[in-house]
Order: structure tokens, then C-alpha cells, then sequence
């Protein structure tokens, strides 16, 4: 068919999104796990590298067995049909990939006869038909495993299935708060069983409407992003926009379904109820609720043998007014990320659509993090400079010798003639982590900057399956 002006004109509107679809899918075809194209065209994060990941893996035989109470001679039997399904599963994503890498080569031939729309539809459809197969693979193993199970085993399914539901759905958050695990924050409390008694029920209705809401996450998130598909077909920004808002609902949700049970089961711990909720957010939260590198100096200086009791009375004092200043910052982060979180995909769709544009006053290489007047950003800076008064503040009770015995023996000039190049390489052994805390404390406006490239805070990483501990240092 000649290529007619007005056909070479439609292919040159298309070519961005092909190209877009295109590197996306190399991605895949290559490594097997990638971000949803529309997702990032559009600002968010979506389903697709989900279809490249298996629903059971080994680690879940642990999880049957404390869940279901298998007995011995049921976990060979487990485990060969775990064996099973991990087997069809390779063998699926394999064939996924190659279909379509085949769709990808096949697309600027059919480009040259048909529309964008009819490319983006043949090169999505495998993808599209996996997600099927991948729900029956799913739905078969756990009838098979059901069918090995006896009648007390079989009133455990339920139990069982929200547990399995939380090990895979909870870690895919995307805000802070999100993906927080309470059942392992209790169990780094090592509760007593009186406590675990107390807790039983409070616990019960928190799995309950945790559940829910990640079904609910869930199923929203499938439907909307063959959505943000077809909006990015059409690159339509308004409607990416919109649908990443409804996305941020369903997130909510869960956040929400998690702020609940802090709680409930703060109110059942009675005087361990302050010492979970703060575990609790700052496993949820923990790029808002970390140590003060000013608080660490404190410890540091409060554990000095040479310390006087005088000393000791007055480092203690400034100690704990610090700690309550601390608190009143850690909140006011934690509000502002919790109102602008939600805020970053419509933000980020906005900005693709500048670019796009050509949009005047447009910057797309200036980090987020370097604009003072964002709310998060502004109020992790307030954070991190109020430190400096009660730094000099700790010095000027310290006599020199005992300035010279602090950690590493760092200078301790006060934060007005201290020159030192925040960007100096940090000395190793034991004086590196002081190094870095004083260069923190005094240049924290800039420290601030360069950890904040996104505005709203590092989201995947908070409160993230496997959440460790935070730095053990005496709470804030």
C-alpha cells in the first residue's frame, strides 16, 4: 500500500508510543520483570511485572505447614505439587516472552497498515491471555492442595488463604504505611502470652479488614491498568491522571485497613501500647521516624565514663526535651507525607504531559527533593536543622577532653565555624558513622536535598515485607 501523506503523518503521531511499548517489552523479553509501561508512562505502578512472578513459591511450604498443620507425611506431597506448578509456570512465562517479543518485531509491519490502537492490542494480547492461565495455574494448586487435607485442616483453609493473600499482595505498596506488617511487628515484640491472649481478638478483625482491603486493591488495580493500557494507546494524560487517582483510593484503603489496626491492638497492649504504635510506624514510616543524628551524638556523649553527675543530670535533661522536639517534627513529616503521597502520580503525569508539550517553565532534571518549598521536603529540613542548637547546647556541657573522647574524634567546633566539606569521603573503622552524623546535623539543608529526589519520600522501601528494625538507637 503506498505510504500516502496523511498515513505517513498517522505514523509519525504513533511512533512515540511504540517506541515507548517497545522498550518496555525489551525489558521484559530480557530480564522477565518489569514496570508496567502504562503505569510508567503515566506516573504509578501497576500489574505488569506481576504477571512475570509466580503466586506460590517454596518459601510458602513454611507458611502451609503453620498455617494448615500439615502433617509430616503431607509436606513431600506439597512440595511435589509446588514442584509442579513451578515447573508450568517457567514453562508459561518462557513462552510469554517469546510470543511477544514475536508480536514486537511483527508490529512495524502492521503499523505500516493499520493504527496505533491495532499495534498496542496485538503486542498486549499475550500478556493478556497469560494473566488467565497464570489465575488457573493458581486456582489449580490450591485445589490440589486442598484435596490433601482432613477436616480440621480444611477449617484452617480460610485462615490459610488470608495468610497467603498478606505474604504476596502486602509487600506491593506504594505508599508509606502501606505495606506494613503488624503480625512482624508483634513478633519482634515477643509478646507474652498474656499478651498474646489480649491481642487474639483485635487481631482476628484486623486480618479480617486487611484482607478485604487487599482483595479490594487488588481487583481495582487489574481493571485499572488495562485502563491506563488504553490511556497511554491514546496518550491520553487527563485520563492516566484520573486513573492513577482512583488507584490511590484503593491504596488508601489498605494504609487505611493498617492505621486501624495499630489501634486496635495498641489499645489491647495496655502498657506496651505506646512502645507498638511507635515500632509499628516506624516500620511503616521509616524514612520519617529514624534516629536524629543530633539524638545519636547525645547517646554517644551520655555514655562518656568521665561524665559527672552533674553532666549526666544536664545531658539527660537536654536529652529528653530534644526527644519531645523530635516527636513534634516526626509527626508534622509524617502528616505532610501522608496528604502529598497520594498526590505524586497525578504530579508525575503532569510533568510527562509538560514535557511532552514543550511546557515553559518545565524542568524534568531538577529533583523534587531540591525544592524547599514542598511540603515534605520542608518539613524533613525544619527537622534536621533544629538540631543544631541543641547540638552546641551538648557541647557546651562537655569539657574539651571529653569532646576529644566522643567517637572517632571528630572536630567539635560549633555549627557556625565548622567548614567541613559535606561531600568529603568518610573516614572508616570506628569514627565513620560520627563523621557522618555530625556532617548531618550541620549541613542537614542540603543532606535533606539530596536523600529527598522525590518529594514524597522512597515509598516501595517503606514498610516493605521483611521490614528490618530501625537503627538501634534510644527512641526519639
Amino acid at each position: 500500500m503506498p505510504r500516502t501523506p496523511s498515513r505517513i503523518a498517522r505514523l509519525d503521531h504513533i511512533a512515540p508510543r511504540l517506541r515507548s511499548l517497545f522498550a518496555a517489552i525489551a525489558m521484559v523479553t530480557l530480564a522477565g520483570v518489569a514496570t508496567s509501561p502504562a503505569s510508567a508512562q503515566f506516573g504509578g505502578r501497576g500489574g505488569f511485572a506481576q504477571a512475570f512472578q509466580p503466586d506460590i513459591m517454596q518459601r510458602d511450604v513454611t507458611l502451609m505447614t503453620s498455617s494448615l498443620g500439615l502433617e509430616e507425611w503431607q509436606r513431600p506431597v506439597v512440595e511435589a505439587l509446588l514442584q509442579d506448578y513451578m515447573s508450568n509456570f517457567n514453562t508459561g512465562v518462557e513462552a510469554l516472552k517469546d510470543r511477544m517479543k514475536v508480536a514486537s518485531d511483527d508490529a512495524g509491519k502492521l503499523a505500516t497498515s493499520n493504527g496505533g490502537d491495532a499495534v498496542l492490542e496485538k503486542i498486549m494480547a499475550p500478556l493478556n491471555s497469560w494473566r488467565t492461565e497464570k489465575t488457573q495455574m493458581l486456582e489449580k494448586f490450591m485445589s490440589d492442595l486442598k484435596s490433601q487435607l482432613g477436616p480440621q485442616q480444611l477449617e484452617r483453609w480460610p485462615s490459610f488463604e488470608r495468610a497467603l493473600r498478606r505474604e504476596r499482595l502486602l509487600p506491593d505498596g506504594d505508599l508509606s504505611g502501606e505495606s506494613v506488617d503488624l503480625f512482624a511487628v508483634l513478633t519482634r515484640m515477643q509478646l507474652t502470652p498474656a499478651e498474646q491472649e489480649a491481642v487474639k481478638q483485635p487481631l482476628a478483625a484486623y486480618e479480617l479488614m486487611l484482607d478485604e482491603a487487599l482483595v479490594t486493591r487488588m481487583t481495582s488495580i487489574a481493571v485499572l491498568d488495562r485502563e491506563l493500557s488504553d490511556a497511554m494507546a491514546s496518550m491520553n494524560y487527563d485520563r492516566g491522571a484520573d486513573i492513577q487517582d482512583k488507584v490511590m483510593v484503593v491504596r488508601i484503603g489498605v494504609r487505611s485497613a493498617n492505621d486501624a489496626g495499630i489501634e486496635l491492638l495498641a489499645a489491647a497492649l495496655g502498657d506496651r501500647s505506646e512502645e507498638f504504635r511507635t515500632r509499628a510506624l516506624e516500620a511503616g514510616y521509616p524514612d520519617v521516624f529514624r534516629p536524629h543524628p543530633v539524638m545519636i551524638l547525645m547517646q554517644q556523649a551520655y555514655a562518656l565514663p568521665s561524665l559527672t553527675p552533674e553532666q549526666t543530670s544536664q545531658i539527660d535533661a537536654l536529652m529528653s526535651e530534644f526527644g519531645t522536639a523530635c516527636r513534634d517534627a516526626n509527626m508534622k513529616i509524617y502528616e505532610a507525607v501522608r496528604v502529598d503521597q497520594p498526590k505524586a502520580p497525578r504530579k508525575r503525569v503532569q510533568a510527562a504531559a509538560d514535557r511532552k508539550s514543550g511546557a515553559s517553565g518545565s524542568a524534568p532534571n531538577t529533583p523534587q527533593g531540591a525544592n524547599s518549598t514542598d511540603p515534605v521536603v520542608k518539613a524533613r529540613i525544619d527537622r534536621e536543622t533544629m538540631g543544631a542548637p541543641f547540638r552546641d547546647r551538648l557541647l557546651a556541657i562537655l569539657n574539651d577532653e571529653q569532646k576529644a573522647e566522643l567517637p572517632g574524634g571528630v572536630k567539635v567546633e560549633s555549627a557556625e565555624n565548622r567548614k567541613e566539606d559535606p561531600d568529603a569521603p568518610v573516614k572508616k573503622g570506628r569514627g565513620a558513622a560520627k563523621v557522618g552524623i555530625d556532617s548531618e546535623a550541620l549541613n542537614a539543608g542540603e543532606n535533606v536535598k539530596r536523600r529527598d529526589q522525590r518529594a514524597t519520600g522512597d515509598t516501595k522501601r517503606s514498610g516493605g515485607k521483611g521490614q528490618d528494625e530501625p537503627p538501634s538507637a534510644k527512641p526519639e
